[in-house]
């Protein structure tokens, strides 16, 4: 330690009687000498010969920033640190040191303090790429989306070459679920590349998840524009018009895809389901009639035959053309679940469980099979099987007010459990308070429990609800009998 401090007694003494130019070559000296030894990689002698230059010359920033690079690269980053704020105050404006003092808080994972410093770099030289994709990075990593796009964003508008920065904004938009700003970015990206079918295909699907039916429609025009009509691109303007509620549109279009391609099923398909949802049935018959013989193997025909039967209520017309094809479409749940309905429909319930159970061997969670198997049951007194339907329906939805309500319905008939049924009715009310049916049927559980003013009041807002219901008036009936009978048991 004495030797130490004589030989920094020397250096001064020397410093002393020297010239000052003499002292900036000395210093020079050292600093390239350093500078040498950096480029060796022996960072701790290089330090030796940077702070000799600095005795010499104490307000060059430059030394130490030399020193900070330094001690950084032998993992001293503390001393880094430390002659970097010494550099800053030499002079605040010091790019490298503020850079260096930003990547030492980045190795340490102490993102909000490097972005301070990489903040004053872009206030110092706001078009430089590197510290806009360096802050870029960082609101990336602290999961400032938003922000991260603006950098992204902003790079691109200073150097319209730097198109990855926009792809990698959409790509964040679009993990982030932020589809407004996936819209602006694909509007840049496409001003950029106006031909490119791919971010084209990519603003209408983010039009479409924003719900924005015009600018989808608007979008696809421009694609049909330059790789020409396509039965896809029918069947999407057709499906845009119908969104937007322009159903002759939305018709109009498919009828120029039959045209564009009349042996194609999707169009064929397509253009029957508007002409049956607008109740052109007559129409929808004729175009169904070329998927069925055409595309005998397909399922679709014969479904929308028996759909516009049960529409027309004519169960026979759709029992008659899908019990031919039950057989070959045994795997197909419509076709098992349509000819089961039609077999309810026309009171065969043999068959009507047979083919609704096929259909809910196929699809287990079908909702509707099990309401339709559960009122079968009920009808043939299988009773045992009904209420495992009616549970599991409860079970797996304790907002199905038909369940309850079919439930409660089926014990009072059988005059089962009557405080279980109307435990069951009221959480049907409690659901759906307005329903006809729901309230008919706790009027009736109140009329079996002999409350007879309870089941008045719910049979009456049942009737003046759905009126001409002839199973809600006999029940009325019937509670008026009993309290006018009830009446005249008091007077005797």
């Amino acid at each position: 330690m004495i030797k130490l401090t004589f030989k920094i007694f020397l250096i001064f003494l020397f410093l002393s009687i020297i010239k000052s130019e003499d002292k900036e070559s000395l210093a020079l000296n050292y600093f390239m000498q350093g500078q040498y030894l950096m480029n060796q990689g022996n960072y701790a002698l290089a330090i030796i010969e940077f702070q000799d230059a600095l005795l010499l010359d104490p307000n060059a920033g430059t030394l130490h920033i030399s020193i900070a690079e330094a001690y950084r690269n032998i993992g001293k980053d503390q001393r880094s640190l430390n002659h970097c704020m010494i550099a800053l105050e030499l002079n605040p404006k010091d790019v490298e040191a503020l850079k260096m003092i930003g990547q030492l808080f980045i190795s340490q994972k102490n993102f909000e303090e490097a972005e301070k410093y990489f903040l004053s770099l872009n206030e110092i030289d706001p078009e430089n790429l590197d510290f806009l994709y360096t802050l870029a990075d960082l609101s990336r990593l602290k999961k400032q989306w938003n922000t991260a796009i603006d950098y992204y964003i902003q790079i691109y508008k200073v150097n319209s070459l730097a198109i990855n920065s926009l792809q990698q904004a959409l790509q964040i938009s679009i993990s982030t679920g932020n589809m407004n700003r996936s819209d602006e970015i694909c509007e840049l990206l496409i001003d950029n590349d106006p031909d490119n079918l791919d971010l084209l295909e990519t603003q209408r699907d983010i039009a479409l998840y924003n719900k924005d039916f015009n600018k989808a429609l608007t979008v696809i025009f421009k694609i049909e524009k330059k790789q020409g009509p396509s039965s896809k691109i029918f069947i999407q303007k057709s499906s845009l018009y119908e969104q937007l509620k322009k159903s002759k549109l939305a018709i109009e279009v498919m009828y120029d895809a039959f045209e564009y391609d009349s042996l194609n099923i999707e169009i064929l398909q397509r253009l029957v389901t508007l002409l049956m949802d607008q109740e052109l049935n007559e129409d929808a018959v004729l175009i169904n009639k070329r998927i069925i013989d055409h595309f005998s193997d397909d399922s679709r025909g014969y479904i929308n035959f028996a759909l516009m039967a049960l529409r027309n209520k004519k169960p026979e017309d759709a029992i008659g053309i899908l019990g031919k094809k039950s057989q070959q479409f045994l795997d197909d749940f419509m076709i098992q679940y349509l000819l089961g309905t039609s077999y309810y429909q026309v009171d065969d319930y043999n068959n009507a469980e047979l083919y609704l159970s096929n259909a809910l061997k196929i699809f287990p969670d079908s909702r509707n099979t099990k309401h339709n198997l559960a009122l079968i049951y009920d009808i043939k007194n299988e009773w045992e099987k009904s209420d495992q339907l009616y549970l599991e329906l409860i079970d797996s939805d304790s907002l199905d007010a038909q369940a309850f309500n079919n439930y409660a319905y089926s014990l009072v008939e059988r005059n089962e459990n009557i405080e279980f049924a109307l435990e069951l009715s009221k959480s049907a009310i409690s659901i759906s308070p307005t329903s006809a049916p729901y309230l008919d049927t706790i009027g009736w559980i109140y009329f079996k429990m002999n409350r007879l003013d309870e089941a008045m009041k719910y049979i009456k807002d049942s009737l003046s609800i759905d009126k001409n219901n002839p199973i809600i008036r006999e029940h009325l009936d019937k509670v008026i009998k009993a309290k006018s009978e009830l009446k005249y048991q008091k007077i005797d």
